[in-house]
């Protein structure tokens, strides 16, 4: 009678009662069979695919596959042998394994708690791939605990576009400059007319003008090369300073700034240290027994740095690897350069733009580590005033990238009087200045020059590489 009952169901709503049923034998069995006549038929569509899945019903066990059948209740899964299995929502954790978009961000998070972010290429069954810097990353799937995407472009623009209403037209035009930061010049000039029908902006009537301006240049048709030397298509911020640090500098700056407090990850090559005790071998600080040198190459690699530093052996610093970013770098990026650095000082009107004058900050790709490294650079090195420091680390709040955002009947050393310009913070309070501050003190103390050749540049230079062998 069972059978009789299943041969006028699908198998998948025979997948439905085998949850309710509790996993009888005879039930499974009918279930199996309807299964095979459905793998064996003939797909009604290819369009979709079958969500992915890692089913962790402990700590000890997992189960991969794809999702045959999912309610409130149940969750229902073909195993990668081609088994059903169902479990009740709740039991076990499900781990959903993400297909992203082209460039899409996101984080890796492990399972030993580490984080790595970047651009996820791959999230599958086997493996998961990131691209961290330009430098692709692999994972094996069981050091993985899960990924957690950033939202897409489209997502973000329709979150800022969904946010915007008809008196709140500061917002309105914080969008179009995000458009145009983002190099989406179509979707700006679209943003800035829909924008000046209802306020006629100063600042959006010069930034239509702009972005109409960068339209026309990109539709400029090619001129035929004069040799068989490759021509590089114009850029969008021609006219702009071009030039940042190589990815082996964002390690070495890394390097510095290592706090043993709150280490980083760090990798030291078996190579690496055969060199450092080929050339300090005679130090007291390097072992005189074979044996416990042969020690030092099972040791933890952040003791191996740190005689690195105790020797200061700077000619093989480049060769330490730091994995994630170091404890004054990430609040660096996190609390000052994306916080608020890049939306106020950075924009394309201000030190960000053609008009930046001296003072020149990167906007283009800023959340590379390169191109933030590189802004880090220009903050430590520009003399802007001689006596006020743009990074006072002595004295934080008299900081010029501080004391240039505060009112100017507060700061101590105000902003020049320029056009446009607005105040970054009401006051020293602020929780952003209080955070900046924390940055700084949070860096290397005693500070010394990274080893970095690199020259602030302006934006009235040339693009010429400022570093050797660029």
């Amino acid at each position: 009678m069972v059978l009789m009952l299943f041969r006028v169901l699908s198998w998948r709503h025979a997948a439905t009662l085998l949850a309710v049923a509790g996993g009888l034998g005879l039930v499974a069995s009918a279930i199996e069979a309807r299964a095979d006549d459905a793998a064996s038929a003939p797909p009604a569509t290819q369009a979709e695919k079958p969500a992915r899945v890692i089913l962790r019903p402990n700590r000890h066990q997992e189960v991969m596959g794809y999702v045959e059948l999912e309610d409130d209740a149940v969750i229902v899964i073909r195993t990668l042998d081609g088994t059903l299995e169902s479990y009740a929502k709740g039991r076990p954790q499900i781990i959903r394994l993400l297909d992203p978009a082209p460039g899409q961000r996101g984080l890796v998070i492990l399972r030993n708690g580490s984080v790595r972010a970047g651009v996820i290429i791959e999230d599958s069954f086997e493996r998961v791939v990131i691209e961290l810097d330009g430098v692709r990353a692999t994972f094996k799937r069981e050091t993985v605990d899960r990924i957690e995407l950033e939202p897409t472009f489209e997502e973000r623009y329709e979150q800022f576009r969904g946010s915007i209403t008809p008196d709140t037209s500061g917002r309105h035009l914080a969008l179009c400059e995000w458009l145009v930061d983002e190099r989406r010049y179509d979707l700006a000039e679209r943003e800035l007319v829909d924008l000046l029908k209802h306020n006629d902006l100063v600042a959006a009537r010069r930034l239509l003008t702009n972005v109409r301006a960068q339209i026309r240049l990109a539709q400029q048709p090619k001129a035929a090369p004069a040799s068989a030397e490759p021509i590089r298509a114009p850029s969008p911020d021609r006219g702009l300073p071009e030039s940042i640090i190589s990815a082996d500098d964002v390690n070495l700056i890394r390097v510095y700034e290592i706090d043993f407090d709150r280490p980083p990850n760090v990798l030291v090559e078996r190579a690496t240290i055969e060199r450092l005790v080929a050339l300090y071998g005679d130090d007291p600080m390097i072992p005189a027994a074979e044996v416990d040198r042969r020690a030092l190459f099972n040791a933890d690699p952040l003791r191996v740095v740190q005689l690195m530093f105790a020797l200061r052996a700077r000619e093989l610093y480049p060769e330490i690897q730091v994995l994630s970013e170091p404890y004054a770098l990430n609040l660096f990026r996190q609390r000052v350069h994306n916080a608020w650095l890049m939306n106020t000082c950075a924009t394309s009107r201000c030190h960000g733009g053609p008009d930046a004058g001296r003072f020149f900050l990167h906007r283009r790709n800023s959340r590379d580590a390169r191109v933030r490294y590189t802004n880090l650079l220009i903050l430590e090195r520009l003399d802007v005033d001689g006596e006020w420091p743009l990074i006072n680390y002595e004295r934080p709040l008299d900081s010029l990238i501080i004391q240039y955002g505060l009112p100017r009947t507060v700061a101590r050393k105000p902003h020049p009087d320029v056009h446009g310009w607005r105040f970054a913070f009401a006051r020293t309070q602020d929780r952003q200045v209080q955070a900046t501050v924390q940055w700084i003190e949070s860096m290397l103390r005693p500070r010394v020059e990274y080893p970095v050749e690199f020259e602030p540049p302006t934006a009235e230079t040339s693009n010429e590489p400022t570093r050797r062998g660029r």
